[in-house]
């Protein structure tokens, strides 16, 4: 059984420790949601300024390009390809070659015809054929740049030093006709991106490129380029919105935040630009937290070590000790005392708690000395009272002179009143119906007599119930008062008394062809017993004694009119379910 120091510590501990842990946790696990969100967010703008700049420095090339498209130079060799003069052609080549120069982020430039012979290379560096879906996009696009990613390049062998560029390739229109004369692609290095791309934040962070179904695109670190982004939670992305979420990446733990770029390249359907840092750099705040709430909950565990070695023991076996003498206490050992303690509050409750028994073992010794002169007195109080054997055999004497000289009724009175006494002198509260029955016949026999026979009466008791026990003298009131207000001089009465039982309750009922009560009466008996009249007085006692002895459920009705009056009493049957 756990001890009362142990259950103070483990209260100490619940109430106090738990708190300072859980309020920790929450905190650190708010303040973590709070910095990834608000990292994020200034990770999105970073984004959105990338994103720009991205368009801007693509912008440089598409001018660039458009220069070559619409140069007339770049016409009439396309042109002059039917034309058998090699001195032009070269001129032609030269003045291309001349444009080409001035543009260091190009790293090749190759004119087609329609029918997809090369007909122009800026240098031998790069040789590669494009893929055949690449022309049908410029054709469609009609004019308009398309842009292939160094992934989609890489998918085809190329001859040459490298394959790592970004291509742009735009069909040329006749400037007069808008007739298509053959296209061109350029080959343009990455420093184009890597420019835009490299960050000088003190917190390490890798931006990249990547398609819909995570691969790579591009990264300033272009060993990444062409490998797929394996995170979990790369779905999050397909919502198409801002968002961001932490997830394994390269070994370790990434804030990842991601937005849709407007840059679209060709055969790539959705663009996203990813941006990851590491979270364990990022979150030195939210561990600092959690380390305070770790050193916090150590503080807390010392306290509560030192308020038991310091406080808590004394307070214990004080408690303890109470206890023991509490228990001396109810099995009757008044001498238990409390020792002193040097605590002020304990020293004054030990003094209060042996003043008290001190003074409730003088409050037993003084009601002890009153109880034996109760007892005394009561005792000569019986001395005094009359006998009740002495008072039957005086009845019984009487019967028999009564006998003895012919008065039947006197005789029959004597007989019946001494029953009524035995009934009224039993000191118990309830007795068998048959005794109940059996006294207010008795009752009734005394009333023939004494108003010659102006009423009779019937008794009528299911023999079930002739041994349940009842509320002693409930009948004798009723008939009473049947007997006092229900019949006139010259009226033949009549009081039928009837028992009954239902499973577990049993009734009486009470009938008479008398007058009947007036309703007036009939509502005063449903009053407060100082607000009623005399009339009633026996059967409003009798509702009041059943109703206090056997509960609310239990008690009398009465209905009455002018042909008479019936009373049902009800009480509950012990034998019953």
């Amino acid at each position: 059984m756990m001890t009362f120091q142990r259950k103070i510590i483990l209260a100490f501990l619940v109430f106090v420790l738990f708190p300072i842990f859980i309020l920790g946790y929450f905190s650190y696990w708010i303040s973590r949601d709070t910095l990834q969100e608000t990292i994020s967010n200034q990770t999105v703008q970073t984004l959105n300024v990338l994103d720009r700049n991205l368009l801007e420095a693509v912008k440089e090339v598409n001018h660039f390009s458009d220069y070559m498209v619409s140069s007339g130079d770049v016409h009439t060799f396309l042109a002059s390809q039917q034309e058998k003069s090699l001195i032009e052609l070269y001129h032609k080549r030269q003045a291309i070659a001349g444009m080409m120069y001035a543009n260091a982020e190009v790293q090749q430039f190759i004119l087609y015809n329609l029918a997809g012979d090369r007909l122009y290379q800026s240098n031998d560096q790069l040789s590669w054929k494009e893929p055949e879906w690449m022309v049908q996009v410029m054709k469609q696009k009609k004019g308009a740049s398309v842009w292939l990613s160094p992934t989609a390049i890489r998918k085809h062998p190329l001859q040459g030093q490298s394959d790592l560029f970004l291509t742009q390739g735009r069909i040329i229109n006749d400037i007069n006709t808008l007739d298509p004369l053959g296209y061109m692609v350029l080959a343009v290095r990455l420093d184009l991106l890597d420019k835009v791309f490299a960050s000088e934040s003190e917190t390490p962070s890798t931006e990249m490129l990547i398609n819909k179904k995570g691969d790579i695109l591009y990264a300033l670190d272009h060993q990444w380029i062409g490998k797929r982004l394996d995170v979990g939670s790369l779905k999050k992305m397909h919502t198409g919105e801002t968002g961001f979420f932490l997830d394994q990446w390269n070994g370790e733990k990434q804030l990842i935040t991601y937005r849709p770029s407007t840059f679209q390249m060709a055969g790539e359907k959705d663009v996203w630009m990813v941006s990851m840092k590491p979270w364990d750099v990022l979150s030195n705040s939210t561990v600092y937290i959690r380390n305070i709430t770790f050193l916090l909950s150590a503080v807390a565990l010392l306290a509560a070590v030192c308020f038991n070695w310091l406080y808590l023991r004394r307070i214990s076996g004080f408690i303890q000790a109470l206890q023991r003498n509490m228990k001396l206490v109810e099995s009757g050992d008044l001498s238990a005392r409390m020792n002193e303690y040097s605590l002020k509050e304990l020293k004054n409750l030990s003094f209060r708690f042996n003043q008290m028994i001190h003074r409730i073992g003088e409050l037993i010794q003084r009601i002890r000395r009153e109880e034996e002169k109760n007892r005394e007195a009561e005792f000569k109080v019986l001395q005094q009272q009359i006998n009740p054997h002495f008072l039957y055999n005086t009845l019984e004497s009487i019967n028999a002179l009564a006998a003895s000289g012919g008065q039947r009724d006197i005789s029959k009175m004597t007989i019946n009143l001494g029953r009524l006494l035995r009934i009224s002198i039993n000191g118990s509260f309830e007795v068998p119906v048959r005794q109940e029955i059996s006294h207010v016949i008795s009752y009734l026999e005394i009333q023939k007599i004494r108003f010659e026979n102006l009423f009779t009466y019937e008794v009528e008791i299911d023999p079930s119930l002739e041994s349940e026990p009842v509320l002693k003298l409930v009948l004798q009131p009723l008939v009473e008062n049947i007997l006092t207000h229900a019949f006139g001089q010259e009226d033949n009465g009549r009081i039928s008394i009837r028992g009954t039982r239902s499973q577990t309750t049993g009734y009486f009922w009470v009938q008479d062809n008398g007058k009947g009560i007036p309703h007036t009466v009939l509502e005063k008996l449903q009053k407060k017993r100082d607000e009623r009249e005399d009339r009633g007085h026996g059967i409003r006692n009798v509702h009041e004694r059943i109703k206090l002895y056997y509960g609310e459920k239990y008690g009398m009705m009465v209905c009455s009119c002018e042909k008479g009056t019936i009373i049902r009493i009800s009480f509950p049957l012990k034998k019953g379910g």
